[in-house]
């Protein structure tokens, strides 16, 4: 696993977590997709991009469900060629040379230099370095050096699979990532930089604790945020709405394990509420 999918992975996972409040009316990461006519079904699981190695946890239904199935599919197929992992790390900096004190004032690029420095314990020199990369990246370097081992669900199952020879797939693919990522104005990005750096960690571990705990209640709370419509829409609900229809397409005819991000799981434009919308039957495994 390279350093730049961590990076990218769990910076969508740090800005894609907010949906309207809806109540999730059981808890659990992992849920079973049946009815209509699927003959063997296929399981939505909710992942976190990035966890202390201490916390993560891979339980026997997990397990037995992943076994099940014939496919594994991600967000994105990590195995990304190195040329194309060079690529992509280009458009991670900041457009026309620039750094984030030319789309702030002095007074806010002061703000945010204290956040880093007094609330995270960077050096000022280590600021200026990340200031040359768009904000919406940055959220994953921080919590990378912060976290010190972490695991990551993407490369555990990815494993997994491969011991079991079962096929890969992405929903998606890394540049369409940086494509929806790319179409977010660095003016939003910057919006969101100088509100969240701060509460960033505390935000995160408030994070964690629900997801450690399977508690989807709490992280539909966690995302009930204010001022991310933009950031939303094109982070989840749009991917999610696509998702769907890519899902089941294979519903019938290819038992497959999904996991994707826990938060593209919950409210009423997440996955489990778009597929029961649908006419399947979708039942948490606890």
């Amino acid at each position: 696993m390279n350093k730049f999918f961590t990076t990218l992975a769990t910076s969508l996972l740090v800005l894609g977590s907010a949906f309207g409040s809806f109540a999730q009316e059981a808890n659990s990461l992992l849920w079973k997709v049946s009815g209509k006519d699927i003959t063997k079904p296929s399981y939505l699981f909710g992942t976190i991009h990035m966890l202390p190695e201490d916390k993560y946890f891979f339980t026997d239904k997990m397990q037995a469900a992943l076994t099940s199935t014939d496919v594994l599919a991600l967000e994105v197929d990590i195995d990304v060629p190195l040329a194309e992992q060079m690529k992509m790390a280009g458009e991670m900096i900041m457009p026309d040379g620039k750094s984030w004190a030319d789309y702030m004032t002095a007074d806010d690029y002061a703000a945010v230099k204290s956040a880093f420095v007094d609330s995270l314990g960077f050096k000022e020199k280590k600021m200026e370095k990340y200031s040359k990369i768009r904000p919406i990246y940055v959220g994953g370097i921080i919590l990378m050096e912060l976290i010190g081992n972490v695991k990551m669900y993407e490369k555990e199952l990815a494993s997994m699979a491969k011991k079991e020879k079962k096929t890969i797939v992405g929903l998606e693919t890394f540049q369409e990532q940086m494509n929806i990522v790319g179409s977010i104005a660095i003016e939003d990005q910057m919006a969101d930089l100088k509100e969240s750096t701060a509460s960033m960690v505390r935000d995160y571990n408030e994070l964690l604790d629900a997801y450690v705990a399977q508690n989807l209640s709490d992280l539909q709370k966690l995302s009930d945020e204010e001022g991310f419509d933009k950031m939303e829409a094109k982070l989840l609900t749009e991917r999610n709405d696509r998702w769907v229809k890519t899902i089941e397409a294979k519903l019938n005819s290819t038992p497959t394990f999904y996991a994707v991000g826990a938060m593209h799981l919950v409210g009423e434009k997440g996955l489990i509420e778009q597929l029961k919308a649908a006419g399947y039957l979708v039942e948490a495994v606890n």
